[in-house]
């Protein structure tokens, strides 16, 4: 797996597949309504990535492997200090489950380790099981569970 810095062509590729999955994540998750979520999912990567993929302690790659003709997906991480975060990991549906998520986070790991940072942290919705069961096979821990109650 190679982690390649992403092009301008690629960044608005990702953007125009993020931001509807992220509005749709916010509506599951139950914290947007849906006629708002388009807008503010919008806003959140404007206001996240003012500069896109220039924008300062943020980098953005596209995931390639030996044989692709273009990215089969992309990981973005902010650094704080020796800290990174993984703001968004994808990997393109038609590679899902063939490792290439495995794969992906640990040449992740590699960078994070050639760049001297120390640690790595996530965000993953509750209802995105596959992602929780991949993040929890790497040795990512949880550290704090946020739970909500519907009153209806």
């Amino acid at each position: 797996m190679n982690l390649v810095k992403m092009s301008e062509k690629d960044f608005d590729n990702y953007l125009n597949i993020a931001i509807p999955e992220y509005a749709e994540d916010k509506i599951t998750a139950g914290t947007w309504k849906k006629s708002e979520a388009i807008h503010l999912a919008t806003e959140s990567y404007a206001n996240l990535l003012p500069k896109g993929i220039h924008t300062p302690n943020n980098f953005l790659f596209s995931i390639m492997t030996s044989s692709s003709i273009g990215p089969i997906g992309m990981i973005w991480v902010k650094s704080t200090d020796k800290k990174l975060f993984i703001y968004d990991f994808m990997i393109n549906e038609e590679y899902r489950g063939k490792g290439y998520g495995k794969k992906s986070l640990i040449s992740l790991d590699n960078w994070a380790s050639e760049h001297q940072f120390e640690e790595i942290g996530l965000h993953v919705f509750a209802h995105n099981k596959s992602a929780h069961q991949l993040y929890k096979k790497m040795g990512y821990v949880e550290t704090d569970i946020t739970m909500v109650r519907k009153i209806e």
